[in-house]
């Protein structure tokens, strides 16, 4: 299954994870997590290596840990001063319920960002690695044809170096394991040809 395509209900829940996570953002307090995951997805699409979004979920949750410890302890804070206030001219109780709201949903995305984001992509990585989230059709690794991969006269830039300069070019290329052997033939092939 890792080599399928995402089902649409998994699809579905990365939506659903996205809508959850978009009021954080705007309002600027899920930016930094959101930020991590956005960069796990750039990086896992550039490198095709799923390992990325691992790293992307595993800062995700070190961050929101850390905002729900935060909560919680503000929580507590604030708890002990509205139920053992003396002076009823001060009322804490606005600040307790609000840094008990922000730790209900510190913990809400704990759990979003496993069930609706990482899950979902975790059954799916090696096909998400290679073909992105939304792709239904897998991208062909078919090796481009011999002339783009190796178009080594152009025009009148051979004018400028002798044959023998390209050749040993391309024999150091080879030598270094830059190009192989058959792109070494190809090469000294076209070159000796146009000579």
């Amino acid at each position: 299954m890792q080599n399928q395509p995402l089902s649409s209900s998994d699809q579905g829940k990365l939506l659903i994870f996205t809508l959850l996570l978009s009021p954080s953002v705007v309002f600027l307090v899920g930016a930094i997590p959101a930020i991590f995951l956005a960069f796990g997805l750039f990086m896992m699409k550039k490198n095709q290596d799923f390992s990325n979004i691992e790293t992307a979920v595993t800062n995700f949750k070190g961050y929101v840990w850390f905002a729900l410890i935060g909560c919680v302890l503000s929580a507590l804070y604030w708890g002990n001063m509205y139920f053992n206030q003396e002076d009823r001219w001060h009322s804490y109780d606005d600040k307790f319920f609000i840094s008990l709201m922000f730790a209900v949903v510190a913990f809400a995305y704990l759990i979003a960002v496993d069930f609706l984001f990482f899950k979902p992509l975790k059954v799916h990585s090696g096909w998400v690695s290679v073909n992105g989230i939304f792709s239904s059709k897998s991208k062909s690794f078919n090796k481009p044809n011999a002339e783009t991969e190796l178009n080594i006269i152009k025009g009148e830039k051979l004018k400028q170096y002798s044959v023998a300069d390209e050749l040993l070019k391309w024999a150091k290329l080879k030598e270094d394991g830059h190009i192989s052997q058959d792109d070494f033939n190809e090469a000294r092939a076209k070159l000796l040809k146009r000579n």
